[in-house]
């Protein structure tokens, strides 16, 4: 099934016109490795985020962790290309409590941030076959989540065995890329419960 995830995916690096892959990956460049990684009791967020003054997200006092930092990767690229012209604060704060699985519904705490972009109109999910450098992706390993930018899928020789991405992780003392390994290929992913989603303009 690996092998087939990558021969099929090779087929999806074509970028469409409203895609935002690249202003993704550059926007999870921007941030400076490491910082430190503080999961308990803050945002995770590794700076603030308002929208038109008013705040939807402060930032986290000391170090950052995944959710924070991939929802401040999105409101980056969402303020560079307007995608949020006319929201309301209340409506991103919403955003927000999706994209951290902060809520009951069980199917958004799965996805989270892939539901998140569909679900506001900034995005759509991607099928793991078709994902390339630059979506989102929520992943799981068991019992334990990880929110993600995707980078790329780790592979030996024609079998897929991994992803690579770029979060906020206590291995990289925060901010850093990072490859994990799938079950079965010496790794805890689960390849059954892979979630991305891509955003895009209007």
């Amino acid at each position: 099934m690996l092998c087939r995830l990558l021969t099929v995916s090779l087929f999806a690096l074509t970028a469409w016109a409203d895609d935002l892959n690249e202003e993704v990956v550059a926007a999870a460049r921007s941030f400076e490795d490491g910082g430190g990684y503080e999961w308990a009791g803050g945002t995770g967020s590794p700076r603030e985020i308002r929208l038109a003054g008013e705040l939807i997200l402060a930032r986290q006092e000391r170090g950052s962790y995944c959710c924070g930092y991939t929802f401040a990767v999105v409101m980056q690229v969402c303020e560079s290309e307007g995608l949020l012209a006319g929201r309301e604060a209340e409506e991103v704060r919403k955003f927000r409590k999706h994209w951290y699985g902060a809520v009951d519904d069980e199917t958004v705490r799965e996805q989270q941030c892939a539901w998140a972009l569909e679900n506001l109109g900034i995005g759509r999910t991607v099928r793991p076959r078709k994902a390339k450098a630059g979506d989102f992706l929520q992943f799981w390993r068991g019992r334990s989540g990880h929110s993600v930018v995707f980078l790329g899928w780790e592979t030996r020789g024609e079998d897929v065995v991994g992803i690579r991405y770029r979060s906020s992780q206590g291995s990289t003392d925060g901010i850093g890329d990072k490859v994990e390994l799938f079950q079965g290929a010496g790794g805890d992913v689960d390849p059954e419960r892979l979630y991305f989603g891509r955003l895009t303009r209007p």
